[in-house]
């Protein structure tokens, strides 16, 4: 039976972060090789008719809410359409995707999660994104098992909470940089990348919230493995445990949901780093 101390962190942190919706952000730009491609951002004044991520509908760019994990908008986010641009990318290397939230950054505690989707024929700029098959290539979830410890995130610590660590402010919002790497083995050709975070923060009272994000990649290389994918809308089902669970505990282990990595990439250095700014939304209780 979890602790009066847990119980009332749930409670106050649910009853606290539940207004707190709005402006969960999106894809501002993808850095590849030194060259930045612009994401879609629906209050630019520029031409965006070039942009290699999915435009997407909702409200203040919130999540897309559990009653939908099944449905296609958890394909690539809220009424999401192709995005007609790409990115020239080698397979075995690195990249940057940068995420903007004018609320101070992604603070949800979570797991990061990657997939591809190879686009076929029809390229990803006119693929029906009913007919994408994705497969993982990247997942981390829980870092640190401990207490919940919001804002501070030390004794226990996330995939998400550790970037966020290095949160940067960016002219009227602030960025969290996440790092992605394309497998070196998998075969070349167009494919949607599915970069998704999932923000637990309210999932004990079955609102676990998920913020999937798509772009448009042109994988060059000489691998030959392309994984047998799963439509997005078959991944997850509320009850699973990555999904149904109380983190405001002293949490000693956790599930990420979705289908196991297909193709394994290496990780990248998640080692603590000082928090930025915190920021008046913050909560935090006392021993």
């Amino acid at each position: 039976m979890p602790s009066f101390r847990a119980t009332l962190l749930a409670l106050v942190a649910s009853s606290t972060l539940s207004t707190l919706v709005l402006a969960h952000g999106h894809i501002r730009r993808v850095i590849v090789n030194g060259v930045t491609y612009p994401g879609y951002d629906r209050w630019s004044e520029q031409d965006q008719s070039k942009v290699v991520t999915w435009p997407f509908s909702t409200e203040n760019e919130g999540p897309v809410p559990i009653s939908s994990i099944n449905g296609p908008d958890i394909t690539c986010h809220q009424d999401a359409t192709n995005a007609k641009g790409k990115i020239p990318v080698a397979a075995g290397s690195t990249f940057q995707v940068v995420r903007f939230n004018e609320r101070g950054g992604f603070e949800h505690p979570g797991p990061e999660m990657h997939y591809l989707a190879p686009c076929g024929a029809a390229g990803c700029a006119n693929v029906d994104k009913n007919n994408l098959r994705f497969f993982k290539i990247y997942e981390k979830g829980l870092v640190k098992p401990g207490m919940a410890d919001n804002p501070d995130w030390v004794t226990q610590k996330w995939a998400t909470t550790e970037v966020h660590k290095s949160a940067q402010q960016e002219g009227d919002g602030w960025i969290d940089t996440y790092t992605v790497q394309i497998p070196q083995s998998i075969k070349p050709g167009q494919y949607v990348l599915r970069h998704e975070l999932l923000g637990l923060h309210m999932a004990q009272d079955g609102n676990a919230e998920f913020y999937p994000q798509c772009v448009n990649l042109e994988i060059s290389g000489s691998g030959s493995q392309q994984p047998q994918g799963v439509s997005a809308t078959e991944m997850y089902h509320s009850s699973d445990p990555g999904i149904d669970i109380n983190i405001w505990i002293n949490l000693e282990s956790y599930k990420i949901p979705g289908p196991a990595v297909a193709i394994s990439a290496s990780k990248r250095d998640d080692s603590a780093q000082t928090i930025h700014k915190r920021h008046a939304r913050d909560l935090k209780l006392s021993a």
